[in-house]
């Protein structure tokens, strides 16, 4: 069996327990997305050494959709949920966060075009026992629109 097809069947495998478990509690599993967004350039954005962005937009985006989405407090921090459906496109890396509030918005120095994007990343199964897999950015990039 090659890589991509564990990769696919171990994301199956998360989802389906992910559901189970939700099930087991009676009610439906979400995805919930935690992090905070940086106001800076660059490729894979240090959030401890960057300034925040507050009043950002973030949306999770799986397959060109938008899923969920969240508006960063004034320390940059986000958090949006969504249902356990989103959760098989996440674990095979079909889903991104993306920041299209300007940077310029939070540090006029900045782009005034362009976006922040980031992957996220998987939770353990054993974050799976309230209903929810929790995940979180993997690291924010600038993009030029």
């Amino acid at each position: 069996m090659g890589f991509e097809a564990a990769a696919v069947l171990a994301a199956f495998a998360v989802a389906a327990a992910a559901c189970a478990v939700a099930s087991a509690q009676g009610k439906l599993g979400r995805l919930v997305v935690t992090g905070v967004v940086p106001c800076n350039t660059g490729s894979l954005i240090d959030v401890a050494t960057s300034p925040a962005f507050p009043d950002a937009k973030v949306e999770l985006r799986c397959g060109g959709g938008v899923v969920a989405g969240a508006t960063t407090s004034q320390n940059g921090s986000f958090a949006m949920e969504a249902d356990v459906t989103s959760a098989v496109a996440v674990l095979v890396g079909a889903c991104e966060l993306v920041v299209d509030t300007p940077l310029a918005k939070c540090d006029a120095r900045l782009p005034a075009s362009g976006k922040l994007v980031s992957y996220v990343q998987q939770g353990s199964l054993a974050r799976l026992l309230d209903g929810a897999l929790r995940l979180a950015p993997a690291g924010f990039s600038f993009r030029m629109a």
